[in-house]
């Protein structure tokens, strides 16, 4: 009758354990023919040596059942056992009858099992969405994962080529960090895996030595020689394509893998959510810190590195693509793309990567912890690169020792380009070669400018300042001129006075100036020719340095000339700098009898405040509001409203930058007390400035 049921049921001896019965549904699970062999009840049902120590007999009656759950390991089912106390033949013996309940135990575990996944899944969003790098989100939530599953390893490999390389890895405690693990395994191994993942299946080996039984020789070796026994992957998608997978090694929260299935996928999912928004967030960044056509970094990239912060002995060059526009309009947008490809290609040849595009046709390269002299270097060679690829450029430079406002020195750069810019205007329009923008690395570097003085390099040339009434020649500016030795030509001022301003060398130029201009009016005196006072400019640098008036009075007395005879000019933005200092020049140059002429006045923020604060005796009006007379009516009245005030303070006015007989005729109607430009003569070597107004 017992053979009948469905159920396994079994008889043993509770003194001996020798198994007595063993009905037909337990010689089929355990194939065996017969139970009464003489075997032991915990070799057939338990394959063990010894009496099981989870045996129940001590707890067993002939009176009820005792119920218990166990899962077996031979059978690997899960049963519920219902035991008693019986008389088998006259022997003490226990019955075991056996419910095969491993569906239920399946479907509990797996309830309970998925409830818990979920909320392991929310957390992992959570991390996903909060953590602004993807990398330590990555980190984070295999943690989460492997923890949960009780695994050894949970991990991202993503598709490289022919490979599929780890890019992540977390490992249980413990657990050694093998030759790295599946780290560039040849994608032939995992074809099968491969075809799953595309199709977006998973791939769940419940034990890896089934493997060897389908003849997946290589993956068993491969996965049993890194302690792989089972693992669980599914597919990484973005936009629908197969990226790569994520998977744990032997997790062992749970028997069925199966079950690992579903949580896995939705975790996957948000993973490759997360990735997708990655790609598209460094994508946005590529085109935010990285201009497309030329490859140079961005404005806003020049913004994010250098707009806060401390710099040390850093240089900034900007450089303009000249007539851009015309180039665009007369040759097409494609020539003028490849210009500005090749500018920034020259920029980055000379500078380095750190070169940006902060303008439709400006670049700024940028060098930080180089000492002044290797920085004219670059410049200098930046520009010949320029020159030599046919690049229409011009390039302005400014170097600091200590900078904390690059956006400062950005635009000292920028009104030294510009000035450059004019300067090769200029030159097209002299006849110059445009090479001579180019100065000798000798000069730019510390004592250049000095050594180049005593070494008869520089000269003045002489611009002539006409009187407003007459028209006559009554005076002059020195202007200083250097002629580079290697080349045997003269070189554009706006090529070597902002770099030897940034080292701080101007004084040997200034005062070179000021003592070529007490020799000259001295000769003149000497040979009997009218006494022409000569003006001599200084940059604010060289106002800076202690003792100066003292050494303007010394230069000028040993030369034994009037002090009237040479007029003394001050930019005006130098008061913005040092009020005090310059006030302190001004009625120092005052009282010993020198005139003193504030030169540039009407460039950027002109201020009225120095007609309060400055005594002067001479106000240089700008050659941008000159230039201003052909655009506007209200220019001209500005002109003469400053005239008329400087007339009331006893203060003369020059005005610069006469170029049309328009321009001269309207500061004669205005007043102005002497004109210069080209218009009245442009800046000449002495002797011809000699030979045109001072002939004996």
């Amino acid at each position: 009758m017992l053979d009948g049921l469905s159920e396994l049921i079994y008889v043993c001896d509770t003194e001996n354990y020798q198994l007595l019965y063993l009905n037909e549904e337990g010689r089929r699970i355990y194939d065996i023919d017969a139970a009464d062999d003489g075997r032991l009840c915990y070799q057939v049902l338990q394959g063990r040596e010894e009496p099981c120590p989870f045996c129940t007999n001590e707890q067993l009656s002939h009176d009820s059942f005792f119920e218990w759950e166990f899962t077996n390991p031979l059978t690997k089912r899960h049963y519920l056992l219902r035991d008693r106390l019986m008389s088998w033949d006259g022997r003490p013996a226990r019955l075991e009858i056996a419910f095969d309940v491993t569906d239920r135990k399946r479907e509990s575990e797996a309830f309970k099992f998925l409830a818990d996944a979920g909320t392991m899944v929310v957390d992992c969003i959570r991390v996903l969405e909060g953590e602004h790098v993807l990398e330590a989100a990555l980190n984070d939530v295999l943690r989460i994962l492997g923890t949960f599953l009780e695994a050894d390893r949970a991990y991202v490999f993503m598709r490289e080529d022919d490979c599929m390389v780890r890019t992540h890895e977390w490992r249980s405690l413990g657990v050694a960090l093998q030759k790295p693990l599946m780290q560039n395994v040849p994608r032939n191994l995992a074809d099968e895996w491969i075809e799953r993942f595309t199709v977006g299946d998973a791939v769940i080996i419940e034990d890896v030595e089934a493997l060897l039984q389908a003849q997946r020789t290589d993956e068993y070796e491969v996965l049993k020689s890194r302690g792989i026994f089972s693992l669980v992957s599914v597919p990484l998608e973005v936009d629908g394509a197969f990226v790569g997978y994520l998977g744990v090694d032997n997790p062992r929260r749970v028997g069925d893998l199966t079950f690992v299935k579903a949580p896995l996928v939705a975790f996957a999912g948000f993973v490759s959510a997360r990735m997708k928004r990655e790609s598209a967030q460094r994508l946005v960044a590529e085109l935010t810190w990285n201009d497309y056509l030329t490859c140079a970094s961005s404005r806003a990239a020049f913004y994010r590195d250098l707009d806060r912060g401390t710099f040390e002995r850093v240089g900034l060059a900007l450089a303009d693509a000249d007539l851009l526009a015309v180039v665009n309009r007369e040759q097409g947008r494609s020539v003028g793309d490849e210009m500005l490809r090749r500018m920034a290609a020259c920029l980055r040849e000379v500078f380095g990567d750190a070169v940006y595009r902060i303008g439709d046709d400006e670049f700024c390269a940028v060098s930080t912890a180089i000492d002044y002299d290797r920085f004219a270097e670059l410049t200098e060679r930046a520009i010949r690169r320029f020159l030599e690829e046919s690049i229409p450029a011009s390039l302005g430079s400014a170097w600091h020792e200590t900078c904390t406002d690059i956006v400062g020195l950005l635009d000292v750069a920028g009104d030294r380009m510009r000035s450059a810019k004019r300067g090769r205007h200029r030159a097209v329009d002299l006849g110059i070669d445009l090479t001579s923008d180019v100065v000798a690395s000798s000069l730019l570097r510390p004592g250049g400018a000095q050594e180049a003085v005593e070494a008869g390099l520089f000269t003045i040339h002489l611009m002539p300042q006409a009187s407003g009434k007459t028209g006559e020649v009554v005076g002059a500016e020195a202007l200083i001129r250097y002629r580079d030795p290697e080349r045997g030509r003269e070189v554009l001022p706006a090529s070597f006075i902002p770099a030897l301003e940034d080292m701080d060398e101007m004084g040997a130029l200034d005062f070179f100036a000021l003592s070529k201009s007490c020799e000259t009016v001295a000769r003149w005196q000497q040979e009997g020719r009218p006494a022409m006072p000569l003006a001599v400019n200084f940059s604010r640098r060289t106002i800076d340095d202690e003792g100066f008036v003292d050494r303007v009075a010394s230069t000028v007395a040993s030369y034994g000339i009037d002090r009237s005879l040479i007029e003394i000019e001050i930019t005006e933005s130098a008061r913005e700098e040092n009020e005090a200092l310059l006030r302190a020049v001004t009625e120092g140059l005052h009282d010993l009898g020198f005139r003193v002429a504030i030169d540039d006045f009407g460039v950027d923020n002109a201020s009225f405040q120095l007609f309060f604060q400055l005594g002067f005796d001479v106000l240089k009006l700008d050659k941008s509001l000159v230039w201003g007379l052909d655009t506007t009516d209200r220019t001209m009245q500005v002109i003469c409203s400053l005239v008329r005030l400087c007339d009331d303070l006893g203060i003369e006015t020059v005005a610069e930058g006469i170029e049309t007989g328009e321009q001269h005729q309207a500061l004669q109607e205005a007043g102005c007390t002497r004109v210069q430009g080209y218009r009245v003569g442009r800046p000449q070597p002495i002797e011809e400035f000699e030979r045109r107004f001072l002939a004996t």
